[in-house]
């Protein structure tokens, strides 16, 4: 699976024209829009290798782009809301802590190291939270690909069904090995003012699409499968 993600793009005719403008608007990501349009490519991407389709998608099409891209960002964002959450209410026990620990007396001190245990052990839950939001939005992301309903993304329970499989462990550590290498390669390319740090974004975003075909082929294998609960009941069915 390593090796085919890392000719993913290589083997597409229009390997140079995608990567050249993925990387052109992963440099404008800062920006709202290119960060939607890379985000909807990715969810194409997902959609497509799920699908049996391996031949990359060609950026087209651009307002469907758009929504595609949008629906990933609005779950991308909400998995990530919850442990700054957590990690704000912890900033304010820390900062209660401080200024109860500053008072005089057993009282204050007593105040300050139980305000203080509370915020690390916030900053604990933060961490655990982030962790799982970074293991499941994969999946989420792969789902609404799927479906195109960003409820999907949020479907618990059917989430819980995929991300419990080996399977998708498997396949998110690869994908993640990739995304990683592909930071690493900015960092290395960097030594190189201003058109390293260039050339890495264009690498960069070589990675996250070989990244996201990993986890398209994942979700293959490990996709919750649709039950027809309106199958009619052949008992009950007039004779002909």
């Amino acid at each position: 699976m390593l090796s085919e993600s890392l000719n993913y793009l290589r083997d597409s005719d229009d390997a140079i024209v995608t990567v050249a403008i993925g990387g052109v608007l992963l440099l404008a990501s800062p920006l709202l829009i290119p960060s939607f349009l890379v985000l909807g490519y990715l969810a194409r991407v997902l959609r497509q290798t799920a699908d049996g389709d391996d031949e990359p998608p060609v950026f087209e099409e651009w307002g469907d782009l758009l929504v595609e891209g949008a629906k990933a960002f609005a779950v991308t964002f909400v998995y990530s809301l919850l442990p700054l959450a957590i990690l704000a209410v912890a900033a304010v026990f820390g900062v209660g802590a401080a200024v109860l620990g500053s008072g005089d007396g057993a009282g204050g001190i007593l105040g300050g190291l139980v305000g203080g245990l509370l915020a690390l052990l916030l900053v604990v839950a933060a961490l655990a939270v982030s962790v799982a939001g970074v293991y499941v939005t994969p999946a989420a992301l792969a789902a609404v690909a799927e479906s195109g309903r960003v409820g999907d993304g949020f479907a618990l329970g059917a989430l819980w069904g995929v991300v419990s499989k080996r399977a998708y462990a498997v396949g998110w550590l690869t994908a993640i090995a990739v995304a990683l290498a592909g930071s690493l390669a900015i960092g290395v390319l960097s030594v190189v003012p201003v058109l390293g740090t260039i050339a890495g974004v264009f690498v960069q975003f070589y990675a996250i699409v070989a990244a996201a075909a990993i986890i398209g082929w994942t979700w293959t294998d490990v996709r919750p499968v649709a039950t027809d609960a309106t199958e009619p009941d052949t008992a009950n069915r007039p004779a002909v």
